[in-house]
């Protein structure tokens, strides 16, 4: 589920030049900078196309590593269920040659051929059929929770993106503000109007927002490049994302979300199904040692003194000593850490749940304090603020002073914004994928 990102929260106000000359000049200016303060929208890189959610989603499904190499192991998995629905032994055909000699007699030959079969009996072909069936399974739910954890991670890293992009255009807006604010206390002071105090404290705001210009950029790269890890994309390929603007759909009711993700947790039937292969697997086993297959063969031979001879016959190895007993002991342990681990998730999965819900609501509840409360306030502290300096009221340190308060407003909003989208995030990742 998508959060609106506030757009009317989020506008960047034109910038317009310092005006030179007149007082009515330099009041305009003044209110194009109080303006400005308040306002952001969200921003990307002109070299990139911005791409929505769900792009970057299906390009994740499409190039992930982490999602070929489990779909890779799915493909192997239907590879040992085909070789287990064959007969897994081929006849043997075996021929002989024998010759006979006398002193004074001719030299007479024996002639043969033999054709032997192992025979599966006590259902091992049907256990072994299952066991591969089970496993074809556990890598279609490892897939599908890999699918899970990397659509997580996109989510959260395409969200931190368009964060970072917010930031960076804030920051740039600040340092452009900075300057030009600047650059009208140099006149002023120039012009007899205010001391170099004034000028000073201006050089020193333009050195801040330099400076959170450059962390803004620094990440911006890091996001990018989280984005780019989570989503497989080409080394060096600019990314901007887009995020629609959507309304917010209340959560249910926690027990109804613990209860779809126990059903669609792809770890879960993950962990069952891997159980229930191992414990085929031994029953295999077991059945394969105390139950040892036949071997049926069939003969014919031509001896000296022109006899055939046509017959059979039936071997039978006897379960003596190698009944496979440490195998079927291994993997009765295998099945029962499999068990644990099917049990131990059942436990997390509510926990996983309730917390990601818990985090939902109160970023929620923060966000909302920011879109109804907080930036409405800062709109109108805007206009305070512009008449206040425009009448000459406030003096550049108590401008700045409020500017700082209501970049931190912005800021805190972005901040609020992302934890939001973030909480959204987990919350799906927790309930296997699908959004509540």
């Amino acid at each position: 589920m998508r959060v609106p990102h506030g757009r009317h929260a989020f506008r960047f106000a034109d910038l317009r030049d310092v005006l030179r000359g007149s007082v009515m000049a330099r009041r305009a200016a003044r209110g194009a900078l109080v303006a400005v303060l308040l306002s952001t929208a969200p921003g990307g890189s002109a070299a990139a196309t911005p791409l929505a959610l769900d792009e970057v989603l299906a390009r994740a499904r499409a190039a992930s590593p982490a999602l070929r190499a489990a779909a890779a192991e799915l493909d192997a998995a239907r590879g040992r269920l085909r070789q287990a629905r064959l007969v897994q032994t081929n006849p043997v055909l075996s021929a002989d040659l024998a010759r006979h000699t006398e002193p004074g007699l001719r030299d007479a030959k024996d002639r043969g051929v033999q054709l032997e079969q192992e025979i599966e009996v006590g259902g091992q072909r049907g256990l072994r059929i299952a066991a591969a069936e089970h496993d074809v399974t556990h890598a279609e739910h490892l897939l599908a929770d890999r699918r899970r954890t990397v659509e997580g991670e996109v989510r959260r890293a395409f969200f931190a993106l368009a964060a970072a992009e917010r930031r960076q255009k804030l920051a740039a807006e600040r340092l452009a503000l900075a300057s030009r604010l600047a650059e009208a206390a140099r006149r002023r002071t120039r012009a007899g109007e205010t001391g170099a105090l004034d000028a000073r404290l201006a050089e020193v705001e333009t050195a801040r927002a330099a400076q959170e210009k450059t962390a803004a950029e620094a990440e911006h790269a890091r996001a990018e490049g989280r984005l780019a890890l989570a989503m497989g994309a080409e080394p060096g390929e600019p990314l901007s994302v887009s995020v629609e603007d959507l309304a917010l759909a209340p959560s249910p009711a926690e027990d109804e979300l613990v209860a779809r993700a126990l059903e669609a947790r792809p770890d879960l039937a993950a962990a069952r199904e891997e159980r229930a292969r191992l414990e085929g697997e031994a029953r295999l086993t077991a059945r394969r040692g105390r139950i040892p297959n036949p071997i049926l063969r069939g003969f014919y031979r031509e001896e000296r003194l022109q006899e055939h001879v046509a017959g059979g016959g039936l071997s039978v190895p006897l379960p003596l000593f190698n009944r496979e007993q440490g195998t079927e002991a291994s993997l009765l342990a295998q099945a029962r850490g499999a068990a644990a681990e099917e049990a131990r998730l059942r436990a997390q999965i509510p926990r996983d749940v309730h917390l990601a819900l818990a985090h939902r609501r109160t970023a929620e509840e923060a966000w909302r304090r920011y879109e109804r409360e907080a930036l409405p306030a800062a709109t109108q502290a805007r206009d305070l603020l512009e008449r206040g300096f425009d009448a000459g009221y406030l003096a550049l340190p108590d401008l700045l002073l409020q500017q700082d308060r209501l970049l931190q407003v912005r800021a805190g909003a972005i901040d609020a914004w992302l934890d939001l989208h973030v909480a959204e995030a987990d919350l799906v990742e927790a309930m296997g994928g699908v959004a509540p």
